[in-house]
C-alpha cells in the first residue's frame, strides 16, 4: 500500500506539471496561431492584423482593433473587440483550418457583404453611404437613412448610382477581385455578432443596417441556424427595424431555406411608390425554397394609408414573393365608413407595380367634410406607376346611391376620374335628379385650374333640354 502510495505522490505532481505546461503551450499557441495563419490562409484575401492579443489556456483568444484590408488596401473589416477560440488539438500541432474556429464573437464590427446572383457571400470595401451610417452613431443620432435613400432623387441620380455600381460590378469581374473564398472549405462554429454595422448589396439593391445582433450555429455540411435583430436601416428601402429567424439546409445541392422575415415600419415612399407617403408599413414574410430563387409568403400591415383624395385604416393583406415580384393579395382597409378590397403587385428589381381595389359604401360626408354631399359611393380603383410621382396613374369608375346635396336630392352619381401627376381629370360625369341627368363629357383640374366641358341636360326622355358653356 506504502508502495503504491508513493507512486501517487510522485505522480500528481508530475501530471500537473503535465497539465500546466500543455495549457501554457495552448495558450501561447492561440496567439502565435492567429499570426500564423493570417499569414498562411487563403480564405480571407489581404491582410489580417490585430493591434491586441491576449489568449487563455483554453484556446480562447481576445482581440482589439482587427483590420482587414484588401490586396489594394482599402478596407474591408474593423472590428474595435471581439474575441475567438480555436480547436485545443490544432493550438497544439499549430495546424489552422477554416473549421478551426469554434466561436467567434464580434463587437461594434462594421462589415459590407455583396451577395451575387446565386447568394455566393464576398466581403467588400465599404461605401461612402456606410460612413454616414458610422458618424451618426458617433453624433448619436440623426437622420442617415433619409440621406443614403433614393426617395426623391431626381432621374439623373438614380442613373448615376447604377451606373456606378454597374461599373464597380463590372471591374470587379474583368479583374478576378474576390476577398473571401471559402471553396473546398468547411466552416463549424458558434458565431455572434454585438452591435454592428452592415451594408448588403444584392443586385441593384444596396440596404444600410444598424444596431445589428446576430446569433448563428452554423455547419457548412449540414446547416445554418440564424437569429438576426436591427435597429434603423436605410439605402433602398428606410425602415425602424428587421429580424430573421430560421435555417439554411447545405445539404442539397442547391441549400434549401426556411427564413422568417420581418421589416417593422417600412417608409412606402422608400420603395418607389412614386407618391408621398409615409405611413409606416410593416411586413412578414416565410422564405421557403432554393436559396438564390426562394419563395416567399406572408402579410402586410399599415394602421394608416393616406393617398392623393383617399383615406385608408386598418390595411392588411397577403403576400406573395417570387423572384423579385411581390404579389398582394386578398387586402382589406376600412375607408371612409365603407370597406375595400384590393390586390396588385410590386417589382422590386425596377419599382414598378400596380394596384387594384374595390371599395364599397364608401360615406361621401366622410370624404368630402363640410361640402354638405350626402350618399354612398361605389369605386372601382386602379393604380399604375413606373416607381415615380411624374409616371404615376390612377384612376377609377365611380357610381352613387340616392343622396342629396346640401337642399338638393339626386338619385346617383356617376363618372370615371383619373390623376397623373398634377392634372385631375372627370370623364362621362352624370347626376341623375328625379329622371333629369345633368352630364359633362370632361372636367378636369390641371396645375390648379379648373376647365370644364359643356354641362348638358337631358330630360327624362333622353331630349337634350339645355348647354350651358364656360370659358
Amino acid at each position: 500500500m506504502k508502495k503504491y502510495l508513493k507512486y501517487f505522490l510522485i505522480a500528481v505532481p508530475v501530471s500537473m506539471l503535465i497539465i500546466f505546461a500543455m495549457l501554457e503551450i495552448m495558450s501561447r499557441g492561440a496567439a502565435e496561431i492567429f499570426n500564423k495563419a493570417m499569414q498562411e490562409q487563403e480564405m480571407l484575401i489581404g491582410e489580417i492584423t490585430a493591434e491586441k492579443l491576449s489568449a487563455t489556456p483554453f484556446g480562447e483568444v481576445s482581440f482589439e482593433n482587427l483590420l482587414w484590408k484588401d490586396e489594394r488596401g482599402g478596407i474591408i473589416l474593423e472590428i474595435p473587440e471581439g474575441s475567438f477560440k480555436v480547436s485545443i488539438f490544432d493550438a497544439l500541432t499549430k495546424n489552422f483550418r477554416a473549421d478551426s474556429v469554434q466561436e467567434l464573437i464580434l463587437k461594434n464590427a462594421n462589415v459590407s457583404i455583396n451577395f451575387d446572383e446565386n447568394m455566393n457571400v464576398d466581403f467588400i470595401r465599404h461605401s461612402p453611404d456606410f460612413k454616414k451610417v458610422n458618424d451618426d452613431m458617433k453624433k448619436g443620432g440623426g437622420d442617415w437613412e433619409k440621406k443614403v435613400s433614393r426617395v426623391n432623387k431626381s432621374e439623373e441620380e438614380l442613373k448615376e448610382i447604377g451606373e456606378k455600381r454597374r461599373q464597380l460590378q463590372r471591374s470587379k469581374i474583368e479583374k478576378g477581385w474576390q476577398n473571401f473564398n471559402l471553396e473546398g472549405r468547411k466552416i463549424d462554429l458558434n458565431m455572434k455578432l454585438e452591435n454592428c454595422q452592415f451594408e448588403i448589396f444584392y443586385r441593384e439593391r444596396h440596404y444600410l443596417l444598424r444596431n445589428v445582433n446576430f446569433e448563428t450555429k452554423v455547419d457548412t455540411s449540414k446547416e445554418m441556424v440564424l437569429n438576426v435583430s436591427t435597429g434603423k436601416f436605410g439605402g433602398t428601402m428606410i425602415g425602424n427595424g428587421l429580424s430573421i429567424r430560421g435555417n439554411i439546409n447545405f445539404k442539397p445541392e442547391i441549400p434549401q431555406c426556411d427564413l422568417t422575415i420581418s421589416l417593422y415600419e417600412v417608409d412606402p415612399s422608400s420603395l418607389g411608390f412614386g407618391l408621398n407617403i409615409h405611413e409606416p408599413m410593416t411586413l412578414s414574410v416565410r422564405f421557403t425554397g432554393d436559396i438564390s430563387h426562394p419563395v416567399g409568403k406572408g402579410n402586410v400591415s399599415m394602421e394608416n394609408l393616406n393617398l392623393p383624395g383617399i383615406s385608408f385604416e386598418n390595411v392588411e393583406g397577403k403576400i406573395l414573393y417570387k423572384d423579385a415580384m411581390l404579389n398582394f393579395e386578398n387586402v382589406t382597409a376600412d375607408v371612409y365608413k365603407g370597406k375595400l378590397t384590393a390586390h396588385g403587385d410590386y417589382n422590386i428589381d425596377t419599382r414598378y407595380y400596380n394596384i387594384y381595389g374595390r371599395g364599397e359604401k364608401l360615406k361621401a360626408s366622410e370624404a368630402f367634410p363640410g361640402q354638405h354631399l350626402h350618399c354612398e359611393i361605389d369605386l372601382d380603383l386602379e393604380i399604375n406607376s413606373k416607381g415615380n410621382a411624374k409616371e404615376t396613374v390612377s384612376k377609377g369608375v365611380f357610381t352613387s346611391g340616392k343622396g342629396r346635396y346640401s337642399l338638393i336630392a339626386f338619385d346617383s352619381i356617376s363618372g370615371k376620374v383619373e390623376n397623373k401627376y398634377r392634372d385631375l381629370e372627370f370623364y362621362d360625369v352624370v347626376i341623375d335628379i328625379a329622371g333629369y341627368k345633368i352630364s359633362t363629357d370632361a372636367l378636369s383640374i390641371v396645375d390648379k385650374k379648373l376647365k370644364l366641358s359643356p354641362i348638358k341636360i337631358t330630360n327624362p326622355k333622353g331630349e337634350l333640354r339645355r348647354t350651358y358653356t364656360t370659358n
